[in-house]
């Protein structure tokens, strides 16, 4: 980590302003060079020129210089501001190079702080994870992790699967010390509690999944039922054509949209009937296939006029209690619609699209159905992927270490299972003897950061 690296840390394009960051030993020295400061007051924001190698000047730039070990990175890093005029960033990051910087790889900048020990590895993808959320939920999650409560909980495990280790390395070490059943049931207990809290953080994982996507809501409906128009008040402007000629909508639209919190798919399909018409004849094909891979498929019929039980017929395969519900829409009119030939357990809401009436139920349905509900948006902490992998092998190596203590198994044999189920959960905080994982993922960063 000798070089120099520079980046811009904004995206690229035409831009008020634009933040280039350098990190490294000449931090400094680019201050008193190319500011035309020699000593600057760390953290302390200065108005200057940046002048290139030829004395040319550049743009009049704000800067800020950061000491070692008080830095984002923990090395000497230097932040400029210009204006962002792609041609102006382009110089700068030019003459930075001309300097001595080198341009750095994708999520070099919070590489360097983990191996620098101003972040842990779960920190460290905290903040890609803050930076790529699909909802706000999804940030606050990840905040929580910037701030170690996953790492707090990781290091409980650590602590316990530790404690475990030593008492049995005593019987081993002194053997004249006879592993009694009291101690024996008490070892078993222990690796049971870690488990049960690694089964816990496992669990978590699948529920947080659903903050990692566009959960995918489809609605569905007898021609002009009204989805169109619900479509558009969703989404709060006219994407979808509304007409009150039956079939208009003849392929499905999407649109991402955040409904609150959450970051949802809307798609309005095709209406549901039987037609000769082939162009809406695919549109409904398409409809049937979009139900299949939906999160959510809200039904939307008139309440005015009795339910299409061809509805029912075409998507009564692909969905669940769980994951449709009924929107009684057109309440304005006087309601003639037969709920007794509603899917059972179907959840049904009642709104008028053209007056906007029931909206906010709706909104607060969509979010009940895909899983936002109290016990998700309670989530302290965030585990992904690889935390979720490396966990299954901490719990799979307790399972084993349980059942060969059960079968009175030699101690070296526990043992073993154990410091494999310490060096799985090493690997979610800090695995520094694995170089090409490390590198993996924090290509997977944004430059800049």
């Amino acid at each position: 980590m000798s070089e120099t690296i520079v980046a811009l840390a904004t995206p690229a394009g035409d831009s008020a302003l634009a933040t280039i960051r350098i990190s490294g030993a000449l931090s400094e020295c680019l201050a008193k060079d190319a500011l035309s400061l020699p000593s600057p007051t760390p953290r302390h924001s200065y108005l200057g020129n940046y002048k290139s190698n030829d004395a040319e000047i550049i743009d009049q730039v704000i800067f800020c210089f950061y000491q070692q070990n008080k830095s984002f990175t923990g090395e000497k890093m230097l932040e400029i501001s210009c204006h962002g005029n792609p041609i102006i960033v382009q110089k700068i990051l030019s003459d930075l190079v001309c300097r001595g910087a080198r341009l750095a790889e994708p999520g070099e900048f919070t590489k360097r702080a983990y191996l620098n020990e101003k972040v842990d590895l779960v920190q460290a993808e905290a903040i890609a994870e803050m930076i790529s959320a699909k909802s706000l939920y999804a940030i606050k999650l990840a905040r929580k992790n910037l701030d170690g409560n996953l790492s707090l909980i990781i290091s409980k495990v650590q602590t316990g699967i530790l404690e475990v280790r030593a008492k049995l390395e005593a019987f081993v070490d002194f053997p004249e010390d006879d592993l009694g059943m009291e101690d024996h049931s008490k070892i078993i207990s222990l690796i049971a509690d870690i488990q049960d809290l690694t089964e816990y953080l496992v669990d978590s994982s699948v529920r947080r999944s659903i903050f990692d996507k566009y959960s995918k809501v489809v609605l569905v409906g007898s021609p002009n039922a009204g989805k169109s128009t619900l479509f558009n008040c969703l989404l709060g402007f006219d994407r979808s054509i509304v007409s009150d000629i039956p079939g208009t909508t003849r392929d499905y639209v999407s649109k991402s949209l955040i409904l609150d919190d959450i970051c949802i798919e809307l798609i309005d399909t095709a209406g549901l009937r039987e037609t000769t018409d082939q162009i809406e004849s695919v549109g409904v094909v398409n409809t049937v296939e979009l139900i299949e891979h939906a999160d959510m498929v809200i039904a939307v019929v008139d309440s005015s006029l009795p339910y299409p039980c061809e509805v029912t017929e075409l998507i009564d395969h692909n969905v669940t209690p769980e994951n449709f519900i009924i929107v009684e829409n057109k309440s304005d009119l006087e309601k003639n619609i037969n709920i007794e030939k509603y899917p059972k357990n179907a959840g049904v809401v009642s709104a008028s699209a053209k007056n906007k009436v029931g909206i906010a139920d709706l909104v607060e349905k969509i979010k009940e159905v895909i899983g936002l509900g109290k016990e998700n948006s309670e989530l302290e902490f965030s585990v992904n992927l690889r935390h979720q992998q490396c966990l299954k092998e901490v719990n799979t190596h307790l399972l084993n270490a349980i059942s060969l203590l059960k079968d009175s198994q030699d101690a070296l044999i526990i043992l073993s299972e154990l410091k494999q189920a310490s060096d799985s959960i090493g690997n979610i905080v800090k695995p520094t003897d694995n170089e090409e994982m490390l590198d993996h993922l924090f290509k997977n960063f944004c430059i800049g950061k």
